[in-house]
């Protein structure tokens, strides 16, 4: 019950592990716009004030709180509540091993992550009037985390030396959740210190010094991490996701100004090198869901050094910070219903308190009203304070009169061209998802999270999926390792792409798009070098026209062959049924609209095969299974062109 949706929001974002992590964008140039802002403003002394802004902060949740409606107070306590009856979950070392020895990474992360769900649940209780009701139980669960050999997942352990097995006490490792863990407990302490301390002042003192131990130590002392980005290579949201918990447990938690300046000052250093490797038009590689703990991620980041220095550092006149958030609202299909090419899912709620926080930085009502939207989506009942962690909840506790105050309206933005990541976005009329919606990528397979689809597209009518991306299952140690491609959703052929010669795509940097092209609704990329040698390809030029006025697109490929071994087939992926009876055309019927996908049946015969779906990330999303359109090629030749086109109508509807 309690840990449902945090597994959603966080699980999904766990990913990697030192060993097998995914190669991230390549864009790295030396910008340092965060160290550079951070000696711009005086450096160390711009933190001078924190006592005050601590003091301030404090409150402003008070008061955010007082402010709350009677409603939403009682709800609040009644989950605490609930949560005054939990029993902690043990931890035991068969159960952490159970990832090294089957690859199970679920059954632990679930019992670790109901821990401090529930710590948030008693905190936000506490804090709504429990005048002390809920301390002992909070204590329980604030002991229970303190005496985990490590709060680093199975699935990450494998960074320390000992590799991948129970964690070694003498070499602890910050990963994603050892951060997380860390923000928990600093927030935890920053706001029910002296209650803690009336309890048991021995429950501060070991917060303290299990910090220290796990998160600061570590963090100062080692450079190697590979998430740091300290030795020239490439970084993806781990790098910001932990530098900004790291940078909540600097400022909320530590005490010495010496320490606390020089965890400051290192992840500023890091969280540079994340930003350095991000491409000029705010493109995330890693697609929008991750986007919320990348991107997202990195406005809170510079939130909080705004906020701590009393505004001596600001970047609101920084257009790449600018445009890595209005990213989120250019992938926007329609509802929850985003462009999910990598491990993105195709239904996601970003974090609105992300989106906000842009908005308000850059004086942007564009994504200041999509916030106020996704707010909206994601929590219909305004009276309820969500919290799926304990910085969310104070992010949400905090920004709830501003988002219930603003206008919840979406920009459905009609063109979106992002040239460095090679991804673009169409859609029949701006201001409305109604209509046809259209998005292709070209790209490399050596993206973060990346699934083997140079050249993949989907599409959408009336918001509502028709060609799709499926997106990634449920993580396992198999997600992250050397067979991550033996998973079907990870493939080109489960992808609206070709399978040239029987060859599918191959995985790395070199196999990629070649002579991307954008103008006037037509987007134009050879995929050939996308393919390995067996498919013995020498070009295969992949070109879409988007047609507005007429709601339609065409997809034409020209190709040569350097042999031909059997026919190739071009792959369409849908959740809808496919109609096949009449030669040339398939019927694609959808809630609204009609899309109808001609081709020449003299070159042509449509199979259609249907894969089963049975996991629990990907059911809630397509149902029981999904259908692959293959139009498999009736002639041998070694060059070649032809025509698909599709149409969305409205015919047979009201």
């Amino acid at each position: 019950m309690y840990i449902k949706k945090l597994v959603c929001i966080l699980l999904l974002f766990s990913g990697m592990s030192a060993a097998s992590r995914l190669v991230a964008q390549e864009h790295k140039k030396e910008r340092n716009y965060l160290y550079n802002e951070f000696r711009r403003g005086g450096g160390d002394v711009a933190f001078n004030g924190i006592a005050a802004w601590r003091e301030g902060r404090l409150k402003s949740v008070a008061d955010k709180m007082a402010a709350l409606p009677a409603a939403s107070k009682v709800l609040l306590l009644k989950e605490a509540d609930k949560a005054l009856a939990f029993n902690w979950p043990a931890l035991p070392a068969t159960l952490y091993l159970e990832y090294r020895d089957n690859g199970n990474r679920i059954n632990f992360e679930n019992a670790q992550f109901e821990r401090r769900k529930v710590l948030t649940v008693l905190v936000a209780g506490e804090l709504a009037g429990g005048n002390g009701k809920y301390i002992p139980q909070i204590i329980n669960g604030l002991w229970a985390i303190l005496e985990e050999s490590t709060w680093v997942l199975p699935a990450h352990v494998g960074a320390q030396k000992a590799g991948t097995d129970l964690a070694d006490p003498t070499e602890p490792v910050v990963d994603l959740f050892a951060g997380e863990t860390s923000a928990t407990l600093s927030w935890a302490q920053f706001l029910l210190h002296d209650q803690l301390d009336k309890f048991s002042p021995i429950v501060n003192k070991r917060i303290n010094y299990e910090l220290q131990h796990r998160i600061v130590e570590p963090f100062l002392q080692r450079n190697d991490f590979w998430w740091m980005g300290f030795r020239g290579n490439t970084v993806n949201n781990w790098n910001i996701w932990i530098n900004t918990n790291v940078l909540q447990t600097a400022l909320l938690s530590i005490n010495e100004t010496d320490i606390r300046n020089k965890v400051i000052e290192k992840t500023i250093h890091s969280a540079d090198n994340f930003l350095n490797g991000y491409p000029d038009d705010g493109g995330c590689d890693e697609g929008p869901t991750y986007w919320g703990h990348a991107g997202g991620k990195l406005i809170e980041f510079i939130t909080w050094l705004s906020d701590a220095s009393a505004h001596q550092l600001s970047w609101s006149n920084n257009e790449l910070v600018h445009q890595i958030g209005a990213y989120i609202y250019k992938m926007h299909v329609d509802s929850s219903r985003f462009v999910n090419f990598a491990d993105a899912s195709a239904s996601t709620i970003p974090p609105p308190h992300t989106v906000y926080l842009y908005g308000t930085t850059f004086h942007d009502p564009l994504l200041t009203n999509f916030a106020a939207y996704l707010s909206w989506l994601d929590n219909r009942d305004s009276l309820r304070i969500k919290a799926p962690s304990l910085a969310f909840f104070i992010y949400n506790l905090e920004c709830r009169d501003a988002l219930l105050a603003t206008p919840a309206t979406v920009p459905y933005t009609a063109v979106n061209w992002l040239p460095d990541l090679q991804v673009l976005s169409l859609r029949s009329q701006a201001g409305t998802s109604k209509g046809l919606f259209f998005a292709a990528l070209g790209g490399h397979n050596a993206e973060s999270h990346n699934h083997n689809d140079v050249g993949n597209f989907v599409l959408y009518m009336d918001g509502k999926p028709a060609l799709i991306d499926v997106g990634v299952g449920t993580y396992t140690k198999q997600t992250f390792s050397a067979d991550r491609y033996k998973l079907w959703f990870m493939q080109s052929q489960w992808h609206n792409c070709p399978t040239i010669n029987g060859v599918q795509q191959k995985d790395g940097r070199r196999f990629q798009a070649n002579d991307v092209q954008y103008g006037n609704y037509k987007l134009s990329m050879d995929i050939a070098a996308a393919y390995p040698e067996a498919a013995m390809v020498q070009s295969w030029k992949r070109t879409f026209t988007f047609s507005p006025a007429k709601t339609s697109l065409v997809l034409q490929e020209a190709y040569q062959l350097k042999e031909w071994k059997e026919a190739f087939l071009l792959h369409f992926m849908t959740a809808l049924t496919a109609d096949t009876h009449t030669p040339g055309k398939v019927m694609l019927k959808g809630e609204t609209a009609t899309l109808s996908m001609t081709y020449d049946p003299a070159l042509f015969e449509v199979v259609t095969e249907r894969q089963e779906v049975t996991d629990g990330r990907l059911s809630p999303v397509w149902g029981d299974h999904v259908t692959r359109i293959s139009l498999k090629a009736r002639i041998q030749a070694l060059k070649g062109q032809h025509t698909v086109k599709f149409v969305m109508s409205r015919q047979g509807y009201r």
